[in-house]
């Protein structure tokens, strides 16, 4: 009985089923169709790449850009002088002699920036004027004034933006400045309110952050595959192009300066920059009518918790310090020192490369480094020695969360911007043009959203001659000059992105009628 009950009871389930399937049938059944649509026809069907005209369009885009790279490189006399490397968010759309190394001139800059910021830790520098604890205040009791026994001390904190108003007021090129006046007036304030009116001691510089003193490198050596060579050629030292070094450096370690000229040339050096801040102090303090009573000197400060501060500046974040480095060499070489004390080394110039080299400090910043293609040797790019490649450099503005990419100047803001074309903020470069080494490195926002990044460095000496048939006088054209061709020939190759049809061309097609 209970064998005849079960296929009954799978018939009676398959029966239910039936029965229910065909009243949902008839439930969603429309009925006959009464009327016709008048809307047109789809002219383009659901699945077509039409559907999808940025995919249609970008093969061919990246194509016609690497030939547009192409023609980059045929501006050149000799190609192979020549490395480009273009990604778009970390695809190579381009490269040519990535393995290869040359002259980094300025774009050197770039790599102090990298290291700089990944041991910076975000803060700036601090400069502080403090008296010893062990300082006496003598009030004369007949008229109230007071005299301090003790030495005022100026303690260097590295900042390489310190100056004075008059200073700094005459540059409009985008470096950022701590204020020296009003660490001068507040301690001027501590005393005044003390009502001294004579100080029976010395103003003293302290530099001692950055020992051993190195002013310049011009009389340093280093070994190279040719043999020993000077750090710093001596020939061009009187340039001023990046002034004396020292943890304490007021106005760039100048002492003075035209006013209505930015000719570097024409500044006077300080021999001794904590010294000079210390006297130019001396000379405030005079001029409010407190007596210093002895020279000013260079020296070291009591330790913190033997010394009473009078007053202190704090520098712009160091990230603004570090875009100033891009214009200034004074402030690359400056940062290059401050990165050897943060990174527990040392501020001299070659324990810092060294550490930097065997350290893994490049690698900390995320530096492709290369003991055979790169040769860091100071913070500025001064040194002809200083070489690298374009995947080195590319690697310093890759990320666009990264110091590097945010520092850059806008095209317009650039040496470049005349042939940038109307870009705005799209197009951020640093360009550089330094004897026969011209170069690019930044990225350009496309109109279909998508960033390129690019980086090219040339070497082409041959570009700086005269040709034989060219008229008597005339100049040799190219790398002293910023938008030569090759600067301006890469940049219309990568601001033309993205390359090929509209995409309104490639879009679905309008329905007829």
């Amino acid at each position: 009985m209970r064998r005849l009950l079960l296929p009954i009871l799978l018939l009676a389930i398959a029966m239910a089923a039936t029965v229910q399937m065909n009243r949902a049938n008839e439930h969603a059944d429309p009925g006959r169709a009464t009327e016709v649509s008048t809307e047109p026809d789809l002219a383009t069907p659901l699945l077509s790449a039409r559907r999808a005209p940025e995919w249609l369009r970008s093969p061919e885009s990246d194509a016609l850009l690497t030939d547009a790279i192409s023609s980059v490189l045929a501006t050149t006399a000799t190609p192979g002088t020549t490395c480009v490397l273009v990604e778009r968010t970390g695809e190579q759309l381009a490269g040519s002699n990535l393995g290869v190394s040359f002259a980094s001139a300025e774009l050197h800059r770039l790599i102090t920036a990298s290291v700089m910021s990944a041991a910076g830790g975000g803060s700036g520098f601090r400069t502080e004027i403090a008296i010893s604890s062990e300082a006496i205040i003598t009030v004369d009791e007949e008229d109230g004034t007071a005299e301090l026994e003790g030495d005022i001390w100026i303690i260097g904190g590295g900042d390489p933006g310190l100056a004075t108003a008059a200073y700094a007021s005459r540059f409009d090129n985008g470096r950022v400045f701590t204020d020296f006046d009003q660490l001068a007036a507040e301690a001027l304030a501590w005393l005044q309110e003390r009502n001294i009116v004579s100080v029976r001691g010395r103003i003293i510089g302290d530099e001692s952050k950055y020992a051993p003193n190195e002013r310049d490198y011009y009389n340093m050596t280093i070994d190279t595959p040719d043999g020993r060579a000077v750090v710093w050629d001596r020939p061009n030292d009187e340039t001023n192009e990046i002034g004396p070094l020292s943890a304490l450096l007021l106005n760039d370690g100048f002492v003075s300066w035209p006013e209505d000229d930015l000719d570097p040339t024409l500044n006077e050096r300080a021999s001794n920059p904590s010294r000079s801040t210390a006297a130019f102090f001396d000379d405030v303090l005079e001029s409010a009518g407190i007596a210093v009573l002895r020279s000013a000197q260079d020296g070291v400060a009591p330790p913190i918790a033997e010394r009473e501060t009078l007053s202190v500046v704090e520098s712009p974040p160091l990230d603004d310090i570090i875009a100033s480095s891009l214009v200034d060499g004074t402030t690359a070489e400056m940062l290059l020192k401050e990165f050897g004390i943060r990174s527990g080394s040392s501020a001299e110039r070659a324990a810092v490369a060294f550490s930097l080299a065997v350290g893994n400090g490049f690698d900390f910043a995320g530096l492709p480094f290369d003991i055979t293609t790169t040769s860091y040797v100071d913070g500025s790019g001064r040194s002809s020695i200083n070489a690298t490649t374009c995947e080195m450099i590319h690697a310093t503005i890759v990320d666009p969360d990264g110091v590097g990419a945010g520092v850059l100047p806008t095209a317009g803001d650039s040496p470049v911007a005349s042939c940038a074309g109307s870009t705005g903020d799209s197009l951020r470069v640093f360009a550089v043009a330094t004897g026969s080494t011209t170069g690019l490195a930044g990225w350009f926002d496309a109109p279909n959203g998508e960033r390129l990044t690019f980086a090219m460095l040339a070497d082409d000496p041959a570009r700086l001659t005269i040709p034989d048939d060219a008229p008597e006088g005339s100049e040799p054209q190219g790398p002293f000059e910023f938008c030569n061709p090759l600067q301006a020939a890469m940049l219309d190759a990568i601001t033309g992105h993205p390359y090929g049809p509209d995409l309104d061309d490639l879009g679905p097609v309008a329905p007829a009628g």
